[in-house]
């Protein structure tokens, strides 16, 4: 897989985002999933994966996100149809601006389905967020 198609993937995703459509987002991940940050690891099923996103989306609401972009910055191919995506988040505002932006790196396999992502570092969003002092988790 190249970076175009790592690309279209992550395109699709950041507008499942924005139109808070958590059947999307779920369809995109291989379960059991493992998502790390700086406290702790979620390894998550589907409906913890989607209870997670619903958190987000009213977090992204209350941070007056209206639109979100992902760009794939590279792709670093792991064994045959696996691949280290590093992928830059903005999540903008609905004049354009950016509320915050980050980098996260995902894991992805394409097992003849096309591609799912199973496991993802969340330390760079964890950061920008807390940066902008409203931490994800907190009621901000």
């Amino acid at each position: 897989m190249n970076q175009a198609e790592v690309q279209a993937f992550f395109t699709a995703y950041a507008a499942a985002f924005v139109r808070q459509d958590s059947a999307a987002l779920a369809a995109a991940w291989a379960f059991p999933a493992l998502i790390s940050g700086p406290g702790a690891n979620l390894a998550c099923d589907e409906a913890v994966f989607r209870r997670n996103v619903d958190a987000l989306f009213g977090f992204y609401d209350r941070q007056g996100v209206a639109d979100a972009r992902a760009t794939v910055t590279g792709v670093e191919t792991f064994a045959p149809g696996v691949v280290l995506s590093h992928t830059h988040y903005a999540m903008l505002a609905g004049d354009g601006g950016t509320i915050a932006a980050w980098d996260t790196q995902y894991l992805l396999r394409d097992r003849g389905q096309g591609l799912r992502a199973f496991a993802a570092v969340s330390d760079g969003e964890v950061a920008a967020w807390a940066a902008r002092g409203t931490p994800l988790g907190g009621r901000a």
